[in-house]
C-alpha cells in the first residue's frame, strides 16, 4: 500500500505525465507546443510537479522538522529549475522566471530568519544571562 506521501507526489506527477499529453494533443492540433512557452512550462514544472505537492505535505504536516524540509526542498528546486527554463526564455518572460526563481530563495531566507527568531534561545530555557 502505497502511504499518503507516496499519492500525492504520485498524483502530482500523473498530472504532470497528462498535462503534457494534453499538450501534444494541442500541439498536434493547433501547432502551439508548451516547449515555445518556457514560463508555462516553468509553471507545469516547478509548480505542479515540485512546489505544490511539497507545499500541500508540509501545511498537513505535524512534525516542524520534516515542515521545514519540505519548505527548502520545494524553494531550491522551484530556483533551480527557474535557472534551467530562464535559460530557454526570452525578454519578459526571462525576467518574470528569475523573479519567480529568486523570490523563492529569498521567500526561504525570510522564513529561515522568523523560524529562528521565533524559537527560544539556549540561554533563556537555562536562565543564564
Amino acid at each position: 500500500m502505497i502511504d499518503r506521501e507516496g499519492r500525492v507526489i504520485f498524483g502530482s506527477l500523473l498530472l504532470v505525465v497528462l498535462s503534457l499529453a494534453g499538450s501534444l494533443a494541442v500541439e498536434r492540433q493547433f501547432g502551439v507546443a508548451i516547449w515555445d512557452r518556457p514560463l508555462l512550462a516553468f509553471l507545469l514544472f516547478a509548480g505542479v510537479a515540485v512546489a505544490v505537492p511539497q507545499l500541500y505535505l508540509a501545511a498537513t504536516d505535524d512534525n516542524e522538522a520534516r515542515f521545514r524540509s519540505r519548505v527548502r526542498f520545494a524553494a531550491v528546486a522551484t530556483a533551480t529549475l527557474a535557472i534551467v527554463f530562464a535559460a530557454d526564455a526570452d525578454g519578459g518572460r526571462h525576467l518574470v522566471i528569475a523573479l519567480l526563481g529568486t523570490g523563492s530563495i529569498v521567500a526561504l531566507v525570510c522564513y529561515e530568519v522568523v523560524a529562528d527568531y521565533r524559537t527560544p534561545s539556549d540561554d533563556s530555557v537555562t536562565g543564564v544571562p
